[in-house]
């Protein structure tokens, strides 16, 4: 794949963002173009109406048509639908002390898992299917349990299903825009991906993606996705709760968000200044609106943590994106809140002298290409078998 031009789509509910890129001959992600346009059609990561958005996919799609000559037919997408479900449950295969196989003990491991799944979630398509963690007789945890000696074999696997319904609707936006889909990627997975070093990765972290309409949490520990909730509720409730409650017009909201942290230390823009004073709007009201409303944020986040135990192992490091991230007051409180360092997220591999505007702005997309040209090796990948007239789907544990 050395040098092949592929686009990649991030359906955002604020913006959709399109990148083509390419892997050099160095294994580096370049940068070949890149176009971003506010979105229609789309509320809460799902279709609402499907001519407006397959209009505003084509409008960014020809765009970049006309500005490389290229044509592009087929896409990898990014989607971050509040109705993701996030699933994991483990499974357990008696040994008897023989050498673990691939074949014979983690295929069985992985038919099994997926036919539960299947069992209880028939009308889910499955987005991402993970390996979560390898452990050998009950407690030790291991990277690859193949050639391995143990009396039982336990994995825990993980689920990110989106219902078949919501998908099916993407994919007529996508015949409408002439394009076809080669695979939809979890966005907030992919992000979380590109946010940290394989350092952070090992070590574990989690992932907060404050965006427009929703905040999404990834965990990670041990290089493996243990556990992803959304809230719903974004940077656009602080917004909406200025509008609401004090009677101030969108931009004048706007900017007093994107200024508040200033707000806070008596920086106050002269034009925000003047318009509070003519409307005769406290500071002091301000800040209690925007704080009630990020602190409602960080209560849901700290119960999801709490709830995954994870106050010891995930949470001692903290990487924050999306746009709501440049609140300084955002990052303050979580740290406060958490008692553990909060980062933002910082270039790695295979991301290089990319501008810093392009990796915050386009990190689903560019995780998303991670994901494409470095596929996670604990992803459980799927293929389709013709089998007596008619298709099954199966599924092979990806392991190198």
């Amino acid at each position: 794949m050395i040098d092949e031009k592929i686009a990649i789509l991030d359906l955002g509910t604020y913006k959709l963002k399109l990148l083509i890129i390419s892997l050099d001959k160095n294994n580096y992600i370049q940068v070949h173009a890149r176009y971003s346009v506010f979105s229609s059609g789309i509320k809460k990561g799902n279709v609402t109406d499907i001519e407006k958005l397959s209009s505003v996919i084509k409008h960014c799609v020809a765009s970049i048509e006309k500005e490389m000559s290229i044509e592009i037919k087929d896409i990898y997408v990014g989607i971050n639908s509040i109705n993701f479900n996030f699933l994991t449950f483990g499974l357990t295969r008696n040994i008897g002390s023989y050498e673990i196989e691939e074949k014979k003990d983690l295929q069985n491991l992985i038919d099994l898992a997926s036919g539960i799944f299947f069992q209880n979630y028939n009308d889910y398509k499955i987005i991402h299917f993970l390996n979560s963690g390898f452990f050998l007789d009950k407690k030790n945890y291991i990277e690859n349990p193949v050639g391995l000696r143990s009396k039982t074999l336990d994995v825990n696997f993980s689920f990110l299903s989106l219902e078949k319904n919501i998908i099916s609707n993407f994919d007529q936006v996508f015949k409408n825009a002439g394009l076809k889909v080669n695979r939809y990627f979890y966005s907030p997975l992919a992000s979380s991906i590109l946010s940290s070093d394989q350092q952070v990765l090992e070590k574990g972290f989690i992932n907060i993606d404050f965006g427009y309409d929703k905040t999404f949490i990834t965990f990670f520990e041990n290089s493996k996705l243990i556990y992803s909730q959304s809230i719903p509720i974004g940077s656009f409730h602080i917004n909406n709760d200025l509008m609401k409650s004090i009677d101030l017009d969108k931009n004048l909201s706007e900017r007093i968000k994107y200024n508040f942290d200033n707000i806070l230390i008596g920086k106050i823009d002269r034009s925000i200044k003047i318009e509070l004073e003519n409307k005769r709007i406290s500071l002091d009201i301000i800040q209690k609106i925007i704080e009630a409303r990020i602190n409602e944020i960080l209560e849901y986040i700290f119960k999801n943590i709490s709830f995954c135990g994870a106050l010891n192992t995930s949470a001692r490091k903290i990487i924050i994106t999306g746009g709501g991230a440049d609140l300084k007051v955002f990052q303050k409180k979580i740290a406060e809140k958490l008692k553990t360092s909060v980062d933002f997220a910082k270039q790695s591999f295979p991301i290089k002298d990319t501008e810093f505007n392009v990796f915050s702005d386009y990190m689903a997309c560019l995780g998303i290409a991670k994901l494409i040209f470095y596929p996670n090796k604990d992803e459980i990948k799927s293929f389709t078998q013709e089998k007596k007239g008619f298709f099954n789907k199966f599924y092979s544990l990806f392991l190198k």
